[in-house]
Parts: C-alpha cells; sequence; structure tokens
C-alpha cells in the first residue's frame, strides 16, 4: 500500500495492528449479525405460518357456511399480535371474504392478488399467503402482512453493543502494540543509523551491534559481512582506478591518431559526408559535402543542423520541398531514405540517409550526398536513342500488321474472283435467249393464238417447252443468288479486315481500353485465316474464363498477328501432315496469359538467346523487326513476351503475359 511507504516502521507496525484487529473484529460482527438476521427471519416465518394455520381453523367454518361476519370476527383476534398489519381471507374463488386492519394503519386498502402458500420479505415487511383446507379440500387463503420493527430495534441494538466492543478492542490492540513494536523496531533503528553514518562519511570500518539471533540478528551479521566486502573492494577500485586513468591517456593518443586517419579517408571520398545526432548538432563532415554545396565557413562554425539545412535549401530546385522532407527524414529516425535532389544550378545530387547507432542505440543520422549529374546527363541520352529505336520498331510492327492484313485481302479476293467467274460463266450460258425467240414466235400468231395453240405442232410444244424454259431459268437463278451471295460476304470480310486495321491504326497513340482478349486472339487468327486454311492447318483453341483487361489494342494485336504468323511459317517448313496450332488463354494470379504454340520446325537451343533481338530472323524473307517489337511493345504494357522450345523439330511455344493492373509490371514469365 502507497500510504504506508513513507512513514517510520514503528508507526507502521502500529497501524497494521490496529487495521488487522479492526478487521477481524468488524468481519466477527458481520458474521454475527448475519447469522442473528437468518435465524430471526426463520422464527418468524415459522411463528406467522402457526398464526396463520390457526386463524384459517377457525375461520373454516365461516368459510364453509359463508358467513363473511364470523370470518370477520374471528381475523379481529389477530390484534393480539401487534405487528400485523393487515389480513384478508380468501373464499376457494380467490374472492375477498373478510378482512382486518390494523390499528396503525391508515388510508385505503387494496387487498393484494390471491396467491398459494408463499411469503416474501420486502423492506419493512413480511408478507405471507397460507391456503386454508378442510377434509383435505382447499377452501380458501389467508394473507398477513407483518412489518419488520422488532428485526430493526434488535439490529440497532447489536450495532451498538458491536460499535462498543471495537472502540474497547481498538484501546486494547493500540497499548498492546505500542509496548510489543520496540521488540522488532529498535533493532532496526539501530541498524538504519550504522547505515547512514556509513553513507554520509564513507567510512567502511564502522560495524552494527548484534542484539538477538532471530531474523534481525542474521540481518545484522549480513550487513556487517556486506561491509567488509565494500571496503575490501574500495582499495582493489582505488587501485583499478589509478590504473585506468593511465590506460585511458595511451587511449586518448592512439583515437587522436585514428581520427586523424579518418578524416583523411573521409576527404579522400568523392561523395559528401555529413554526420548529425537528432539533438541538432553537427558530428562531423567532409571536405567534399562543404565543396559540393559551397557552405561558408560562418555556418559551418554554428555546428547547427538548422543553419546547414536553411543554407542548402537555397542551393535547390525547390526550397520548401527540400525541407519539408528534411523533416521528414529526421523524424523517422531508424529508417534508410534514399531520394534525389536537383539544383537551381542544373546539377543532381542522390542523397542517402542511414541510421547512426553506438551500441545498439541510435543517436543520430550519417547522409550521403553524390553528384549524379554526368550520369543523369547519359540516361537521358540513352533515353531519347532509346525511344527513337522503340519508334522504329512500332513503325516495323505496323507494316507486319498491314502486310498480314493486305495478305488476307488478298485471299478473299481470290474467292471474290472465282465467284465473279462462275456468275459470269452462267449468264453466258444462260437459256435466257429462249424466252425472246418464244415472244417473236407468239408475236407472229398474236392474230390467231388460239388456232396456234390447237392446230401448230409447235404451239401444241410451247406450254410444256415454256414449263421446263421457267424450271431452268429458276435453276440458273438460284445458282446466280447463292455465287453473289458468297460474292457478298467475301466483300463483307474485307470490309471488316481494313476496317479492324482502320480501327487498331486509331489506337496507336496510346489509348488504352478495357476489352475480351478472347476478341483480339479471334482477330489474329482472322486476320490469317486465309493462310492457315490454305496450308491445312488445325486451329485449337483453350480459352479460359478471365476477365477484361485494360490495353493498347494495336499493340496486343501487333503481338498476336506476329506469334501466329511465326506459327504458320514454322509448321509450313517443319513438313508434317498433322499441322497444329494451339492458342491458350489463361489467368495466373494478377496477369492474363496468352500462348501460342506449334508442333513446327521448333527453334535451336543457341538461337533461343538472341530471338527477340533486333534483326535478328531464320526466315530467308524475314526482316527480324516483328519478335523484337513485339517483346517491346509487352514491355511497355507492363507484360512479358518469352518464348520455350525443346530444340529442333519440337515445335515452339511464346507466351504473352498481359498484367490486369495497369500499374503492374511485369513477373517471372509463366511456361504453357
Amino acid at each position: 500500500m502507497r500510504i504506508l511507504h513513507d512513514i517510520p516502521i514503528k508507526r507502521k507496525l502500529t497501524i497494521i495492528i490496529m487495521v488487522t484487529s479492526c478487521a477481524a473484529l468488524l468481519l466477527a460482527c458481520l458474521g454475527y449479525f448475519t447469522s442473528e438476521s437468518i435465524d430471526f427471519r426463520n422464527s418468524l416465518v415459522v411463528e406467522l405460518l402457526t398464526t396463520a394455520d390457526m386463524t384459517g381453523y377457525n375461520s373454516s367454518s365461516a368459510l364453509s357456511f359463508n358467513d363473511p361476519d364470523s370470518a370477520a370476527e374471528t381475523l379481529k383476534s389477530l390484534a393480539t399480535y401487534s405487528h400485523i398489519l393487515e389480513a384478508v381471507l380468501y373464499d376457494k374463488s380467490g374472492k375477498v371474504f373478510a378482512t382486518y386492519r390494523g390499528a396503525r394503519m391508515n388510508g385505503a386498502f387494496i387487498p393484494p392478488p390471491v396467491e398459494h402458500d408463499t411469503h416474501r420479505f420486502g423492506r419493512n415487511r413480511l408478507e405471507l399467503f397460507r391456503d386454508i383446507k378442510l377434509g383435505g379440500e382447499n377452501i380458501g387463503s389467508l394473507y398477513i402482512l407483518h412489518d419488520m420493527e422488532e428485526f430493526w430495534s434488535d439490529l440497532r441494538r447489536y450495532s451498538f453493543i458491536g460499535i462498543i466492543v471495537m472502540s474497547a478492542a481498538s484501546v486494547v490492540a493500540y497499548l498492546l502494540s505500542r509496548r510489543l513494536r520496540e521488540v522488532i523496531t529498535r533493532p532496526i533503528s539501530h541498524l538504519s543509523q550504522v547505515a547512514g553514518a556509513v553513507a554520509a562519511g564513507r567510512d567502511y570500518s564502522v560495524r552494527a551491534s548484534k542484539e538477538c539471533d532471530d531474523e534481525l540478528g542474521r540481518l545484522i551479521d549480513g550487513f556487517n559481512a556486506m561491509l567488509d566486502q565494500i571496503q575490501h573492494r574500495d582499495s582493489a577500485l582505488q587501485s583499478a582506478r589509478d590504473d585506468l586513468e593511465k590506460r585511458v591517456e595511451e587511449r586518448t593518443g592512439e583515437l587522436a591518431r585514428s581520427l586523424s586517419l579518418l578524416n583523411a579517408t573521409l576527404d579522400s571520398t568523392t561523395d559528401g559526408i555529413l554526420a548529425v545526432q537528432f539533438s541538432g548538432e553537427v558530428v562531423c563532415h567532409n571536405a567534399r559535402f562543404v565543396a559540393m554545396w559551397g557552405i561558408p565557413l560562418e555556418v559551418l562554425n554554428t555546428r547547427d543542423v538548422g543553419k546547414f539545412r536553411n543554407f542548402i535549401s537555397t542551393k535547390a530546385k525547390a526550397p520548401e520541398q527540400y525541407m519539408q522532407r528534411s523533416r521528414e527524414i529526421i523524424a523517422q529516425r531508424e529508417v534508410d531514405v534514399f531520394d534525389v535532389i536537383e539544383l537551381r544550378d542544373g546539377r543532381t545530387f542522390e542523397r542517402y540517409v542511414s541510421p547512426h547507432r553506438i551500441e545498439g542505440d541510435n543517436t543520430g543520422i550519417v547522409i550521403t550526398y553524390r553528384d549524379v549529374s554526368g550520369r543523369k546527363r547519359a540516361e537521358a541520352e540513352l533515353e531519347n536513342i532509346n525511344r527513337q529505336l522503340l519508334e522504329t520498331s512500332r513503325t516495323a510492327g505496323m507494316a507486319e500488321v498491314a502486310t498480314s492484313v493486305l495478305h488476307n485481302v488478298g485471299n478473299v479476293l481470290n474467292s471474290v474472283n472465282v465467284s465473279c467467274s462462275v456468275v459470269s460463266d452462267k449468264v453466258r450460258k444462260s437459256r435466257i435467249a429462249s424466252v425472246a425467240k418464244t415472244a417473236d414466235l407468239l408475236r407472229v400468231h398474236a392474230d390467231d393464238l388460239a388456232g396456234f395453240f390447237t392446230n401448230d405442232p409447235d404451239g401444241r410444244m410451247l406450254p410444256d417447252f415454256l414449263g421446263k424454259l421457267a424450271t431452268r431459268l429458276a435453276g440458273e437463278q438460284a445458282e446466280v443468288l447463292k455465287e453473289l451471295q458468297l460474292l457478298g460476304q467475301n466483300i463483307e470480310h474485307i470490309k471488316d479486315i481494313i476496317a479492324m486495321q482502320q480501327n487498331y491504326a486509331k489506337n496507336i497513340g496510346g489509348v488504352r481500353e478495357t476489352l475480351p482478349v478472347e476478341a483480339l486472339v479471334e482477330d489474329a487468327l482472322r486476320m490469317n485465316e486465309g493462310a492457315l486454311h490454305r496450308h491445312r492447318i488445325e486451329v485449337v483453341r483453350e480459352y479460359g474464363d478471365v476477365p477484361p483487361v485494360s490495353m493498347e489494342k494495336h499493340k496486343v494485336l501487333q503481338i498476336l498477328v506476329n506469334l501466329v504468323r511465326n506459327a504458320k511459317h514454322a509448321l509450313t517448313d517443319g513438313g508434317r501432315a498433322d499441322k497444329r496450332l494451339l492458342v491458350r488463354i489463361a489467368h495466373k494470379d494478377d496477369h492474363i496469359i496468352v500462348g501460342v504454340s506449334d508442333n513446327g520446325i521448333g527453334i535451336a537451343p543457341e538461337n533461343l538467346v538472341r530471338i527477340f533481338a533486333h534483326g535478328f530472323t531464320t526466315r530467308k524473307d524475314g526482316h527480324g523487326f516483328g519478335l523484337h517489337s513485339g517483346v517491346l511493345a509487352a514491355q511497355e504494357m507492363g507484360g512479358t513476351l518469352t518464348v520455350h522450345s525443346g530444340g529442333p523439330g519440337t515445335g515452339a511455344t511464346f507466351t504473352l503475359e498481359i498484367p490486369i493492373d495497369r500499374d503492374q509490371r511485369s513477373n517471372p514469365p509463366s511456361k504453357l
């Protein structure tokens, strides 16, 4: 208990004894009061049950003969019990039969609803219901209301007696505690005085006197033994202190030489280094740091981090941003930080910040500044060259798509030419001229058509001839319409291919659209449909359930057209009869995977590492732009384009991975 912490031990013992004694007496009194309360309540219930049984027995005849007046007279006998306040007699149906009210009760009386053989205590009352039986049959019930004045009177008397007993016991306990506490407190007080003298005078030759062999005696023996050890160690410590001072002088010289070497090392580096403490003091810096920032001598002499920061911010292109970022770095403390600072004079510095720890404690930070202006200029030039190369590759990829489109248009035009030849031949061989001859014949016999059809042999054969001619012309018309319909379909196909190319050409500028991947794959296959059909290549589709993807349509189509055309060439060069092209679409993590596999000529292992290189090709009529532009387009979209082949004659699988999240960049490729 905190309240006893700082008071003298004598008073502590007195308080402990008094609190213990009072607590024991209080618990005894509470136990006695509780027992008496329970006994009183039980006795009161038994007594009231007896009274209720007697009153009910005396009222049974009145209930039997329905005589309320006699029952009321019987209830008046309860007046001898001064603590019974009210009584109610109910008949067997629960209706009030007779009532009684004590002299102390005033006001209106509302009998409670009848209950059976129960009782309950209230705050100042006891309510009891008792059934009245005659010959084993319930003929009514009796309700009695009894007050608790007697209980509260006894409780007040017992409380008064308890207070007197506790007061007397407390006085006796206090007198005994004052008499007996000296047995414990005197040795402790003596030991405390000796300890105070040793602490004040640093005299470890003083010893405490032992009076008894109990725990306090053993404590004093231990204290004296401790003083012996301290006296011995004090002598040894003084000797060690003298030796330590000598070693400190030697180490100070070594440290000075080490610091000189460290400063020379720091000054020889090409990076500017600044070490600061969290208290705001500059610990050290090298000459390169001063030269990089051009810090004047008056700022260096202050060794104040705030003044260093204020001066450096004047050299930064964005002073406010530099100040804000520097404050954040100081606040983060134990986090490594890297950022880039652009200066007003065009230079660019990289800043590396790492915690400075001494024996595991983080006391400050070390900031390293590196001038990367030359490297940034070289990177900018390299990026410009790469952009030009990318544009060239993109143009080459567009040529691949256009060539494929023109090739498919040429295949469809062959079908158009065939359909036109068939229609021309049908029209040239048509029997439509017979209709004109028939008309001339009818015109000659126009004056006597009836006689012509009746008497002339040609006239009699004319109806049969016209029927056969109509059948022949209807057949010719159906064949011509069929060829014209096929011709129209081929023309629509050409229009679709051209419209598709025009639509994709509009999206070269990097516009992204959310599209189903299956639609683009089908477009690529349709652009190569004529060549695939002509070379009898079986196309197998394995499309998984994948979500639409935000992408640049032209780039994806450029890649897919190249992959399908390359697979077609590999199949035709392989010479197999069962040419098979497998196109798969799958969903893996946060990427959509499109795989184009063939069982064609395959790829040699030495060519796998340079298959995507600019200008590399294994075909005599190839130019080496298609796959190179395809892998660049995939990287621009944050995806990847990879290839796998078991070697010559085993076919090849090209895998395009497109991220579902447009901010996602490429992950390691998956093998299909």
